[in-house]
């Protein structure tokens, strides 16, 4: 029986790749922070019919040496999930420091234990951070650019240094990225994702709609993406850019109200006077350069080398206001 890594087994995407490895006969060792994640975890598989008979838990810091080589012991594969999502403008060393060196700490107990492959979970934040609008998987972000939210840069700096760092040792690991969009879809663990808590959420608080599209992809192709490139024989070296589709936010509203949400806003903004408010208003003026642009996205090595086609999105933008309402997170 195989042996597969996942760190951050507690997290959102991270819960769907071990109900998957497990499905398919792997033995699953993961990582969680604190002891009490890992009755979370047993009780959402539970819940979701999943025999973890197979599933080991260890204790790991992304900031601490400690336990790292002894949990990639014996692995065939290694899903470096685990990193902070915090959205603006925060600290630095609460992003871009635990994400770099939760990634170095995970690769090198990797090429130490001769794991033969690294999957990390990266993000487009990793591939869009430029002026352009029409993007695939060679774009990077221009880190130059001093205006990047951290979150920003801590997925753009541990990717770039997993690459860094296998191109400047001796290993012969196979290694991949995952970069998905914006993902979309109901939390195993019932706890509200990132994702889903800036746009399905925020979008009934809004009183009108603006003109901004989102590039949107379902949690569970996310999810398969991972344990195709993990068990692909060509996909090392590779990014993977992860997309359903870019829909644009009346569009979204739109789905979500054929379903019954009538408290999602249905007045659109005029271009000029959203402009216009966000020049007072600091916290729009990088949601204003977005205004009425419509990204082209391109997942030729996900098509093409995965044979990866994902499912329309729309119904995980359903269920997960469908979550989201029946935990009380949302009224209509």
């Amino acid at each position: 029986m195989k042996r597969v890594f996942v760190s951050g087994g507690s997290g959102y995407i991270a819960m769907y790749c071990i109900k998957i490895l497990l499905n398919k006969g792997y033995q699953v060792i993961t990582s969680v922070r604190k002891q009490e994640k890992i009755n979370l975890v047993k009780d959402s598989l539970s819940k979701n019919s999943i025999n973890y008979d197979n599933l080991e838990f260890c204790i790991l810091d992304l900031l601490e040496d400690d336990g790292w080589d002894d949990a990639l012991k014996n692995c065939d594969f290694a899903i470096h999930m685990a990193s902070p999502v915090i959205p603006g403008d925060v600290d630095y060393d609460m992003l871009v420091k635990p994400a770099f060196e939760g990634m170095k700490r995970c690769l090198n107990s990797a090429i130490k234990n001769d794991v033969k492959k690294f999957v990390l979970t990266s993000s487009f934040a990793a591939i869009y951070g430029n002026s352009k609008t029409e993007y695939d998987d060679n774009d990077w972000t221009d880190l130059s650019d001093k205006t990047h939210m951290p979150y920003v840069i801590s997925k753009t700096k541990a990717e770039k240094g997993m690459w860094d760092i296998i191109e400047n040792s001796k290993s012969e690991i196979d290694a991949c990225a995952i970069n998905p969009v914006l993902v979309l879809g109901p939390s195993m663990t019932g706890i509200l994702s990132m994702s889903n808590r800036l746009t399905i959420k925020k979008l009934f608080k809004l009183p009108f709609i603006p003109n901004l599209s989102v590039s949107v992809v379902g949690v569970n192709d996310v999810a398969d993406a991972h344990i195709m490139a993990m068990e692909s024989v060509d996909s090392k070296g590779k990014r993977f850019l992860l997309s359903e589709k870019t829909i644009n936010l009346a569009e979204l509203c739109k789905i979500l109200r054929n379903s019954g949400f009538n408290k999602v806003p249905s007045f659109k903004i005029p271009n000029l006077i959203l402009k216009f408010i966000a020049f007072f208003t600091p916290s729009l003026k990088m949601i204003a350069k977005r205004i009425g642009t419509h990204e082209k996205l391109h997942t030729i090595n996900a098509n093409e080398i995965l044979n990866w086609y994902p499912k329309s999105v729309d119904k995980e933008i359903v269920d997960s206001a469908k979550q989201l309402y029946s935990e009380g997170l949302l009224k209509n």
